[in-house]
């Protein structure tokens, strides 16, 4: 075997290995940019490994809590939401109803059965989930803090590794900064404003925990098309169930003509506008990044599809990315 193909087996074999780790180590890209600032302020110098750790420290601080806080809220949420749905007058009427020979009460009781059968058979793959969520987390924050204290350095080495000029190389990484914080600052915008419309219309209709569901609609408008509509329509069937019928209509209305409205043109403007990135690319990008990174990729797959866009729009803007001419 020559010395190349021992090469190209040993990087096969290394990226079959890294791949279940990929989201942590573009994680480690997205926080490195997004720590930056925060660095540059407590440090301006950057000579001190002190201002890297106390800001990933932060970063790790806003990120687990709010995150520990809102997996245990909905855990506690659930089993007083079964119980309410199972002892409402709606439900008990379902079960009495019988539609000729057809049995719906058996039948609701059936399905019933195979959804709690199917929840409890998806415990473990939620738990080995979590596991390799807090691994990628784990591997992005302190890709991060190396990036943070060392990233003149790797980047001299990275830039000389490119098969691209050197000012192609510097234009690339300052687009991709750019593409990074953009669309950054178009998830925390989307996310702020519907989890505040939601949040503030559940208080006003006195429905609990508005907070906790406002902080999930911030979360759940990752998901393209869906995003807060995830929320608020199946409080609507849950207060229909529970026969509270003038509240049903009213957060139908409000969210059928306001919150999803709202929501469409949040996208639109912060999107285009901020991002600079059309909304379809944030809805393929959601998609395909579930598919290869699970829920982080709701984030990743929409930054990783800008940054090919990024490369095209230089090669047809600038015609500089090109490879190196070979020196004799």
């Amino acid at each position: 075997m020559t010395a190349k193909a021992l090469t190209l087996a040993l990087f096969a074999g290394v990226a079959l290995l890294v791949i279940p780790y990929l989201p942590g180590l573009i994680g480690a890209g997205i926080t490195y940019v997004v720590a930056l600032p925060v660095v540059r302020r407590l440090d301006p110098s950057r000579r001190s490994r002190f201002a890297p750790l106390i800001t990933m420290l932060g970063i790790f601080v806003v990120l687990v809590i709010p995150g520990v806080w809102l997996t245990v809220e909905l855990l506690a949420q659930i089993p007083d939401a079964a119980q309410s749905l199972q002892h409402s007058t709606a439900i008990a009427r379902l079960m009495a109803l019988q539609l000729g020979d057809l049995n719906l009460g058996a039948l609701l009781g059936q399905a019933s059965s195979e959804i709690i059968a199917w929840s409890s058979r998806q415990t473990m793959t939620a738990i080995s989930g979590a596991i390799n969520a807090t691994i990628n987390l784990i591997i992005a924050l302190f890709g991060a803090y190396y990036l943070l204290t060392s990233s003149d350095e790797l980047w001299t080495h990275a830039k000389a590794a490119l098969p691209f000029p050197a000012a192609t190389s510097e234009l690339l990484r300052t687009r991709f900064h750019h593409v990074t914080e953009a669309m950054l600052i178009g998830v925390v915008l989307t996310g702020a404003a519907q989890g505040t419309l939601v949040g503030a219309t559940l208080a006003i209709l006195g429905i609990q925990q508005p907070i906790l569901w406002g902080a999930v609609t911030a979360v759940a408008s990752l998901i393209p098309m869906f995003g807060s509509a995830l929320v608020w329509f199946p409080a609507v069937l849950i207060l229909v169930a529970q026969e509270q019928m003038v509240r049903a209509v009213v957060l139908m209305i409000i969210g059928i003509l306001l919150i999803s409205n709202i929501d469409n043109a949040l996208r639109l403007a912060v999107y285009r506008r901020v991002s600079q990135v059309h909304p379809m690319v944030t809805l393929v990008g959601a998609f395909a990044g579930v598919h290869a990174f699970g829920l982080a990729g709701l984030l990743l797959g929409p930054l990783v599809l800008s940054y090919m866009l990024e490369l095209l729009k230089i090669y047809r803007t600038d015609g500089a990315l090109v490879l190196e001419s070979p020196t004799p």
